[in-house]
């Protein structure tokens, strides 16, 4: 089987030193960005395929993603038809609270604009008075 490397594969002396300058970046108190701003032009890349190598390849092999507390509480919560029960009552609770706030806004609405018709039927009339006079 003939495989063919892109002309711009990364090496592993590429890898390790975006791995070094981003790493000493961080260290250092800077941000990942500048890093890739360094590592862009002692590699002649991108500064955005630095970030990309980093964030798609290179930080995943250094700190590998574990299941966070949100993830676990998550899976329970889809596996267990009773907090599922809970989700959609307290879905339905603010789906009640939004259609009462719009309701209430509705209406304020309304007489907002039973007012303004009013004050333009009264400007009307003014105008007409003093054209009359």
């Amino acid at each position: 089987m003939n495989v063919k490397l892109r002309k711009d594969s990364w090496t592993l002396e590429e890898d390790n030193l975006l791995k070094e300058i981003v790493l000493k970046k961080i260290e250092q108190g800077h941000t990942q960005i500048s890093g890739f701003q360094e590592a862009s032009v002692l590699l002649g890349r991108s500064k955005q395929a630095c970030a990309f190598r980093w964030n798609k390849n290179l930080r995943p092999q250094l700190f590998p993603k574990e299941d966070s507390p949100k993830e676990e509480s998550y899976k329970e919560t889809v596996t267990d038809p009773s907090s599922l029960q809970n989700h959609l009552q307290l879905a339905m609770q603010s789906y009640d609270q939004m259609k009462n706030s719009y309701d209430e806004i509705s209406t304020a609405y309304n007489l907002l604009k039973r007012d303004y018709e009013v004050l333009v039927n009264w400007a009307k009339q003014g105008v007409q008075h003093i054209d009359r006079n």
